[in-house]
């Protein structure tokens, strides 16, 4: 079985090693020649584009499977999702290493170390928020959230990181505090400087090499920073 899109095969040699590499390397059959593009240029560095969509591919599984089974909407929002996000070929691929991993025992903590090593704190960021997304896509499941945060921690994500992003989820003026890492009782000159941090912090841009696909999803996120500030300052007016 081989893959036709070419954003996994920018990915192989490092997804064939580690954890993630035994669901990968279990469709190719132990042969990276089945996939396009497996091998980056001399001198080339590999963007880390398609190692974050491959990650995300895998923790989206784990995910999907904290309540015994992926239920038909989860599956419809992840084909969704990599339709949307990279394609027809490539999520199509990706699906691939989706289901199989739904098949598989993942260990995640063995999974979330590999990442760590590979990806740097923004990209991370990046794969928690669409995380969240697809734990809240049929509701809100307790066991798929509490996977999602200790996806959070394993990857070294901050607490406070991963309540900001958990809250951006939710409409409620007090999570618009959460975003922000703030309270209620703070003066608008700190809920702004947390705010100008924030925005900061999960700027687009600071993605920009993962590729056009999670700079775009780095826009919801800074949407929803920047919805938060507005919710809270909209309720401050006399």
């Amino acid at each position: 079985m081989g893959f036709t899109g070419t954003l996994l095969g920018g990915a192989i040699g490092w997804a064939l090693g580690g954890p993630i590499g035994g669901i990968v390397g279990s469709l190719l059959g132990g042969s990276i020649s089945a996939a396009r593009g497996s091998s980056a240029a001399p001198g080339r560095a590999v963007s880390q584009g398609p190692s974050a969509a491959i990650a995300l591919t895998v923790l989206m599984a784990a995910v999907s499977k904290a309540d015994t089974r992926a239920t038909k909407g989860e599956v419809s929002y992840v084909k969704e999702f990599f339709l949307r996000t990279f394609g027809r070929e490539n999520a199509a691929d990706l699906m691939q290493v989706y289901r199989r991993a739904l098949e598989m025992d993942l260990d995640i903590g063995a999974i979330c170390h590999q990442v760590r090593a590979s990806l740097d704190r923004p990209s991370r960021v990046q794969l928690l928020h669409v995380l969240f997304g697809l734990a809240t896509t049929d509701g809100v499941d307790a066991r798929e959230m509490e996977v999602v945060r200790s996806v959070g921690e394993r990857l070294g994500i901050s607490a406070a990181e991963v309540r900001s992003v958990e809250a951006m989820f939710r409409s409620e003026e007090e999570d618009a505090y959460a975003v922000l890492g703030a309270a209620r009782g703070d003066s608008t000159d700190v809920i702004k400087k947390k705010y100008r941090d924030l925005a900061k912090k999960y700027h687009p841009d600071r993605v920009s090499h993962l590729g056009e696909e999670f700079r775009e999803l780095a826009n919801e996120k800074f949407r929803a920073i920047q919805k938060a500030y507005e919710t809270i300052e909209k309720s401050r007016r006399p």
